[in-house]
């Protein structure tokens, strides 16, 4: 996470104090306030066969964890474009969102705070292959699932497994 220690817009140099309500790093000479928002992330809970497609990751943070295909939102990208881009990145697969199934405040110790907004997707297509961010990528059926890398992840495949239930 970057740490601006001037100002981009005066060049004077930042201090630190209470600004509405939080402390903040803002400039006594214009007034910007380095506010630390959170990183747009986006997920795929994506289903081929009536299994999920996990990746195992080839990067930190949780290198060799097996997750779902997940990554960063682009600018000028959708949330929905920048899911599908990171699905078929990671394994190959295109699909179509079905749903989303939420969005999730994630700490992340490399990058701070992240919004996860995280979506079902199914109708896969394509020959799985993993590449970009991940080392391997597997279909597991729903019941072989012990535990995904994020906290956020495991609450949207729980949510998924409802929804799929339900039908």
């Amino acid at each position: 996470m970057y740490q601006y220690k001037y100002c981009p817009q005066c060049s004077s140099k930042l201090i630190n104090g209470l600004v509405e309500g939080q402390m903040r790093d803002y400039c006594q000479g214009c007034g910007f306030v380095h506010y630390l928002n959170p990183i747009p992330a986006t997920g795929a809970i994506a289903i081929k066969d009536g299994q999920l497609v996990l990746i195992e990751r080839n990067v930190e943070p949780g290198k060799g964890k097996w997750s779902i295909p997940s990554g960063f939102i682009d600018a000028g990208e959708t949330p929905e474009e920048a899911c599908l881009r990171e699905l078929k990145e990671e394994t190959g697969l295109t699909g179509t969102i079905r749903e989303m199934l939420g969005v999730y405040s994630q700490q992340a110790r490399i990058y701070g705070p992240v919004l996860v907004i995280i979506f079902l997707v199914d109708n896969l297509t394509g020959v799985m292959s993993a590449a970009d961010d991940a080392r391997d990528v597997k279909l597991v059926r729903f019941e072989q699932v012990e535990s995904l890398h994020f906290p956020c992840f495991n609450e949207a495949f729980q949510l998924a497994r409802e929804i799929l239930k339900e039908e």
